[in-house]
Parts: C-alpha cells; structure tokens; sequence
C-alpha cells in the first residue's frame, strides 16, 4: 500500500468512524461486538421503543422512531454475531 492509499484509508476511517468500535451513550469507544456493546445497543432500543410507544400512531417521529429502531435492531443482530464468532 503506498502512502497516497494509506492516506485516503486514514481520511475514510476519520470520516466514517471505524468499523471495529462503538460508541456508547456515555461516549466511551469500545470493541463492536463485545458484552458492553451488546448490552449498550439493547439500552438504546429498549429507550426508542418505550419513547416510540408514547406518540401518537402516524406521526412523523413515530416514523422517525421506527426507523432508528431498524437501524438499533440491526446493529444488535451484527454485534450479536460478532460476539458469537468469538
């Protein structure tokens, strides 16, 4: 790899975050995939769902709620797997 690839993979990283870490709501990076994690993205969805179940149904942030809670759920099946890879 020469040094304008490197270079370019470091602003992607910069840009992108990395892929093998998590940020937590307390703002800690931490290991995708590890218990932290896991117990992390289970908090976040547990927090959307109940906050999603309190507006009212057709509602732009209900839409809005579903949507992150794809995303949530999605993630936690990824760490999951990552986890049992282990």
């Amino acid at each position: 790899m020469n040094a304008i690839d490197k270079l370019r993979s470091l602003i992607t990283e910069i840009v992108n975050g990395n892929p093998d870490q998590h940020r937590t709501l307390g703002g800690e990076y931490i290991p995708f995939g590890c218990q932290q994690c896991v117990d992390d993205l289970e908090t976040r969805i547990s927090d959307a769902a109940e906050r999603r179940d309190s507006l009212v149904h057709r509602s732009d942030a209900r839409t809005h709620y579903n949507g992150l809670l794809k995303v949530l759920r999605r993630d936690l099946r990824a760490a999951r797997k990552v986890q049992d890879s282990k």
